[in-house]
């Protein structure tokens, strides 16, 4: 087995640990969660690197991203490999400790090796309930955070982040989402497995995770997303990247 190999077997084996219905992120997944996504979410850089970008036009210097479900730091990461010398602030949700702990090693491991200038607060909270740390973000970022919940939990997250972003702040919603016709449901669920197992996912791996995903994932169409981020008070919300049963949609604060 090649080093490459390595982590998507360790993946692998956490995944086929947890019974039917009950996926957590674990300790043990956040040793392996950087890989772990990559492998199991399609396209999962070109999303990052899309938010990256963004922050070209989003995020002034010294500016603000809140990550309402940051996990281990990997947008933070990525602003700060752009924008080394911008003095971007970060705000890093996540209601697992260890995730936090992780992110905080690797932004320090990235700052030394691009030299670069950053400000970071981590808020083990679970984002529906608040109360939210910071305030007048200039970008919040929800990436695979509001799949994990229920509707009315997802507008109040969104609703929390709305009062604490800035007027001309922004929002991006990255999520797994629910086909609504049944044929491009299918075609998305075969398309999501070749591609997870193009990445090195064995079958029983993919099957282990979907059982151990089951009422905890909880997808809803892309059209429920939209609404929900309209009802939290943001606006304007569009579809930035579309592929199959992913999709990240952008909105602002403001209507204009």
């Amino acid at each position: 087995m090649t080093g490459a190999r390595l982590p998507r077997q360790r993946d692998a084996d956490v995944a086929e640990r947890f019974d039917t219905g009950g996926w957590q992120f674990t300790p043990e997944v956040v040793e392996v969660f950087d890989d772990h996504v990559r492998a199991s979410v399609p396209h999962y850089d070109v999303i990052q690197d899309l938010v990256a970008e963004t922050t070209d036009w989003l995020v002034p210097a010294g500016g603000l991203v809140a990550d309402l479900g940051a996990s281990t730091g990997a947008s933070a990461r990525r602003i700060l490999e752009r924008h080394p010398d911008r003095g971007v602030r970060f705000v890093l949700y996540d209601e697992q400790p260890a995730m936090l702990d992780q992110a905080a090693v690797e932004l320090r491991k990235l700052a030394s090796k691009v030299g670069g200038v950053y400000d970071a607060m981590l808020s083990a909270t679970r984002i529906q309930d608040g109360p939210l740390a910071h305030e007048d973000a200039d970008l919040t970022l929800a990436l695979f955070t509001l799949q994990f919940l229920p509707r009315k939990e997802r507008v109040k997250a969104l609703r929390l982040a709305r009062q604490r972003s800035a007027e001309s702040g922004a929002l991006i919603v990255a999520e797994k989402i629910r086909a609504i016709d049944s044929r491009w449901a299918e075609i998305g669920q075969d398309v999501a497995h070749d591609y997870k197992a193009a990445h090195g996912i064995s079958d029983s791996a993919i099957r282990a995770k979907a059982k151990a995903l089951r009422g905890v994932l909880r997808p809803y169409p892309q059209q429920a997303t939209a609404d929900a981020m309209v009802a939290a008070g943001w606006h304007a919300p569009e579809v930035l990247f579309r592929w199959h049963s992913w999709a990240v949609i952008g909105a602002f604060a403001s209507a204009q």
